[in-house]
């Protein structure tokens, strides 16, 4: 069969604000949170115009830590609907606020056409990721009021020994809804070494994938692999996808990011490899579990791969 998916590459994300009622354990603005600035409204209107006047982007992310925390957040929805420039208007939310099926409604009659979910577990596990209670059933009340809009719902689920024996029975319940894709991201710790031990080997990743692929494939579902090198071998309904949208965020992040070593290869490192969107390897992975030398392979051609989306948009708030 054909699977649907978005390609994120063709979106641009805006961070409007850094105030999460989420304390992650999985966070990559983790300590970090407290010092990023967002955008007041006239730098917003000033970038989103900036944006449709480009012309290249007719999808928009609004993220945040937690973006449904931002008081003024409808304003801004508002104004970026109120051009008629963007296809899709995404938010990216843990989904909490959304369990409240009223402030629901007033988003999507805003302009808001596509929810970004983050979920990584059932209740347990993800109150624990989340490091707050309840929060599972709040982000799944939010997916049960989403079925009754005609919008795009997307999973994300961020794969780490936290929830490494959860994620199959996670996956299996999410397919029960109306999500059109599930999201498996690989995490990439913002520090040079795993310090929470929470980081999955490649070969657990492999070792599981069997069973994943038997329980989206039965639902007729996409699982979208995030940030996991390019070169490891899935096949439909999985899809090793490293395009992420550009992002506008300010430079401290950027900072933080490029301190973090993401994107090691051996055979990138020794110019054998052409793909120009791979991830790769963290410093974190290679410091716990090494270069992978066997797993990996160099990719020849980078015919049917597209570069990264994700360019650093910073400077600009």
């Amino acid at each position: 069969m054909s699977y649907q998916r978005i390609d994120l590459s063709r979106y641009i994300v805006v961070s409007v604000c850094f105030s999460c009622n989420n304390d992650c354990l999985i966070c990559m603005l983790s300590g970090l949170k407290d010092r990023l600035p967002g955008i007041d409204f006239e730098n917003f209107k000033r970038v989103i115009t900036a944006i449709e006047e480009d012309g290249r982007f007719r999808n928009l992310i609004l993220s945040g830590a937690e973006v449904t925390t931002f008081d003024e957040l409808e304003m801004y929805i508002q104004f970026a609907s109120s051009l008629g420039w963007f296809r899709k208007i995404q938010l990216q939310t843990n989904g909490r606020r959304l369990s409240d099926k009223g402030y629901l409604r007033h988003l999507i009659d805003l302009g808001v056409n596509e929810f970004f979910l983050s979920i990584h577990g059932r209740e347990e596990i993800h109150d624990a990721i989340t490091r707050r209670t309840g929060s599972f059933r709040e982000t799944m009340a939010a997916l049960r009021n989403l079925e009754a809009f005609d919008v795009n719902v997307i999973t994300n689920t961020v794969l780490t020994k936290a929830n490494f024996y959860d994620v199959l029975p996670l996956m299996g319940q999410l397919t029960q809804g109306e999500v059109s894709e599930l999201h498996l991201w690989n995490f990439f710790p913002m520090e040079r070494r795993d310090s929470r031990d929470l980081v999955v080997s490649l070969r657990s990743l492999l070792a599981l994938l069997p069973s994943l692929l038997a329980v989206v494939r039965a639902a007729e579902r996409p699982l979208v692999l995030k940030s996991f090198p390019e070169c490891l071998s899935t096949g439909e309904p999985a899809f090793l996808d490293s395009r992420f949208p550009v992002t506008v965020l300010p430079d401290l992040f950027w900072k933080k990011f490029g301190d973090s070593g993401f994107g090691s290869c051996i055979y990138r490192d020794r110019g054998e490899c052409r793909s120009k969107s791979c991830w790769g390897l963290s410093r974190a992975y290679l410091d716990k579990y090494g270069e992978e030398a066997d797993l990996l392979r160099p990719i020849a051609s980078p015919a049917d791969l597209s570069p990264r989306g994700e360019g650093k948009e910073g400077g600009l708030f």
